[in-house]
């Protein structure tokens, strides 16, 4: 229950029973239905233009290699499930974070862990690992999201899969196209070790 914000994708078959949000369908995903953009003064960055999506989960066919960029933003910000959408504590926080996300390299030429992926409860981790092919390929295991503070971080690049979205808007905004998690130096180097 990966994604990333691709647009191209072939849709899947629909299930015997359906698709249903936070069962077969991660909160974060994108649907067919839902492929409509604006922009909106940011909540989370100051100075800065979210990109913005139409929200309408269940509507259509999940696509699963399309995160809902609305969506994705706010579990992120605000630390929701990217399986069922509902807040995690801090008790029941977890990542997938060998599977997801990337070491990114600081000015200092320190190595710090950037996490694309909302944090997940520990039950809808569990369903995660089972039902997404790609953490079941791997044999995923999620790892308590650490104490040591992480900072949000905007990404106002164009993010692969988003170029014919991006020709739809000014090229001169500050665009927010999608958002990451800085971790500090103590996970970032426990994650480097699981990584290697």
């Amino acid at each position: 229950m990966t994604g990333g914000f691709g647009l191209d994708e072939s849709p899947l078959p629909t299930p015997p029973g359906g698709w249903h949000i936070g069962v077969n369908v991660p909160w974060s995903v994108a649907w067919t239905g839902e492929q409509e953009f604006d922009l909106a003064i940011s909540a989370h960055f100051p100075g800065l233009v979210d990109l913005t999506q139409r929200q309408r989960p269940g509507t259509g066919t999940p696509r699963f290699k399309a995160l809902h960029v609305t969506r994705h933003r706010y579990a992120m910000a605000e630390l929701a499930c990217h399986v069922c959408g509902r807040p995690t504590s801090r008790g029941d926080r977890y990542l997938f974070p060998v599977q997801s996300g990337a070491m990114v390299t600081m000015p200092d030429e320190s190595t710090r862990y950037a996490a694309n992926v909302p944090p997940v409860h520990r039950a809808c981790a569990v369903k995660a690992a089972a039902q997404c092919p790609h953490l079941r390929a791997h044999q995923a295991a999620p790892v308590a999201y650490p104490a040591e503070p992480s900072r949000l971080m905007p990404r106002t690049d164009v993010v692969e899969g988003m170029e014919s979205v991006a020709r739809l808007f000014p090229r001169h905004l500050p665009l927010v196209f999608t958002c990451y998690r800085l971790f500090g130096p103590k996970f970032s180097h426990a994650v480097g070790r699981m990584r290697a």
